[in-house]
């Protein structure tokens, strides 16, 4: 099985929890499998667990994270038996870079699976709230065609909504 997983959600939607479950899920079914998880916020969390975001830091695991990605997809090509499953676990708000990505994946004849997460989790990367909102209404101005909208398991609050009205507005 190789398979190819993009997570779509904003500041604390809950991708790093969700990614870590679809992980251990494809290690229980195909123990040797070659994995290769894609955040860039890897690259900005310290070893006690402490988000510090730095442009530079953030531009540089962008870049390592593309090759990594594509080295992925070449084994895959190059291995077609080989069980790999690759996860993307950025914000992916822009349907233009997804849809490229889920190209490049079929192209590689790796399954795609799209995941929309909802969640009002408190983000743990300290961002303002309503930046955090202008990415959830970014997501929905850019649907991805295939993509399983995850019911939340934390919802947005009252007064986020109230705050997303607000912006809709502006």
């Amino acid at each position: 099985m190789q398979k190819f997983i993009l997570l779509r959600g904003h500041e604390g939607s809950g991708k790093s929890t969700f990614a870590a479950q679809q992980i251990a899920q494809f290690q229980r079914d195909y123990p040797h499998a070659h994995i290769v998880h894609l955040d860039n916020d890897h690259a900005l969390t310290d070893e006690h667990g402490n988000y510090h975001f730095d442009f530079e830091q953030f531009s540089a695991a962008h870049k390592i994270n593309q090759i990594r990605q594509a080295e992925a997809f070449a084994l895959g090509k190059r291995e077609p038996q080989r069980d790999i499953l690759i996860i993307n676990a950025n914000p992916n708000q822009k349907a233009k870079t997804c849809y490229a990505l889920i190209e490049l994946a079929k192209a590689h004849g790796f399954v795609v699976e799209i995941y929309r997460l909802h969640n009002f989790f408190p983000n743990i990367h300290q961002v303002a709230e309503e930046d955090v909102l202008r990415g959830y209404a970014r997501l929905n101005a850019n649907p991805v065609d295939g993509e399983i909208h995850l019911p939340a398991v934390r919802e947005m609050s009252a007064a986020q909504w109230a705050a997303l009205a607000q912006l809709d507005t502006k």
